[in-house]
Formats: structure tokens, sequence, C-alpha cells
């Protein structure tokens, strides 16, 4: 009996370690979220609904994933919100974008939306990710990469892929190269593995809904 205590004991920590670990604050996230809406460009309020925001692919979709039987239950502008912040130092806010996409590939709706708002501020930053991907192992570099191309096979167009996406690998190598010859290499490697990996299968379809059934 006193065995069968410590094991369910042990199992309620370890059930509230990982839950702490892999879920968001969604009270939080949505107060600072409307608080930043109400008085923006105040880098105090940035910074409260910047570290209330996913931080790992786990909590991103835990937060903003759909989930059968029930709506969207978050904000779809938060992530817009996310994208336009300003006032957080490019260095910490690139390195959340990183750490938040490993792991990640596209899907439809709030991964793609991520991965539309990840390729538009490389755009903008691109020296500054650069810079903070080349102080990762180079697995992880590679994993960054593959959620950032990662993208859907069309077998109903004959098999199309992205073109732009080869344009801007392109596009970013003539840019880095230089400076950053060991990141450029990684991102080349990443293309073609990612790009057109998404061919939708049963395991795509319930991830991670069957693990989380009410």
């Amino acid at each position: 009996m006193k065995k069968l205590i410590v094991l369910t004991l042990i199992c309620v920590v370890c059930f509230t370690k990982m839950k702490a670990q892999c879920f968001v604050d969604t009270a939080t996230l949505n107060q600072s979220y409307k608080e930043l809406i109400r008085n923006p460009k105040t880098y105090e309020r940035e910074k409260k609904f910047f570290d209330s925001f996913p931080s790992s692919w786990v909590e991103y979709i835990l937060t903003y994933q759909y989930y059968p039987g029930r709506l969207y239950f978050l904000d779809d502008k938060q992530v817009e919100t996310f994208g336009n912040l300003t006032l957080i130092p490019d260095s910490i806010y690139c390195d959340k974008l990183i750490n938040l996409t490993i792991g990640g590939k596209w899907v439809a709706d709030y991964p793609s939306a991520l991965q539309d708002m990840l390729h538009r501020i490389m755009g903008k930053k691109t020296d500054v990710f650069f810079a903070r991907l080349s102080k990762q192992s180079q697995g992880y570099q590679l994993r960054f990469w593959l959620f950032f191309w990662s993208s859907q096979l069309y077998p109903e167009d004959g098999g199309s892929l992205r073109e732009d996406y080869p344009e801007e690998c392109e596009h970013l190598k003539s840019k880095m190269k230089v400076k950053y010859p060991d990141v450029v290499e990684i991102m080349e490697i990443a293309l073609p593995f990612a790009l057109g990996e998404i061919r939708w299968n049963k395991f795509d379809e319930l991830f991670p809904h069957q693990y989380f059934k009410n």
C-alpha cells in the first residue's frame, strides 16, 4: 500500500512538472495581449506579452492549434502582434523565435502563420538571425531550417513545390556566405529535405489531438 501511495505521488509530481513545462499560462497571455493592444509601443507591455508568449514548439501547438470539437480558443491576432514587436532587443527576439520553431513543421493555420512571420522577420533581421544561429550546434541549426523550409507537396498539381523557397535560399546565401559560411551550408542542406515534406497522413491529422482528448 505504501509503495502504491509513493508511486501515485511520484506520478502526480511528474505530471505537474510536465504540465508546467508544456502549457502556457493563457490567462496571462491573453491579459498581456489586451494590455498591449490598449497601449501599444510601450516596452513594459511588449516585454510582458513577449515573456508570456510560447517559447517552444510544444507550447505553441498546445496553445494555438485547433482541437476537434472546439474552435481555436485564442485570438489569432496574437501571433501577428508578436511578429510586430519592435522594442524587444533583436538578439533576444531572434533567440526566442529560433527556440520556438525547433521541432516544428508546416501545418495550415497557426503553424503556417508562424512560418510566414518567421520568413518576414528573417528578411528584416537577417544578420541577427545568422549571428544567433552561429552560436547554436549544427543539429540545432538544422532543425531550425527544417521548419523554415517546411512546405506541402501538392500531388493534384503534379507534385509542384514552393518555388519561392529555393529563390529565398539563394538570396540568403548571397548575403551571408562570406560572414557565416557554416550556417549557410546547413541552411542549404535542410532545403531539399524540408521542401514538400508534408504529404498529409493519419499522424498529421491526429497530432497532437489524440494525446489531449477531453
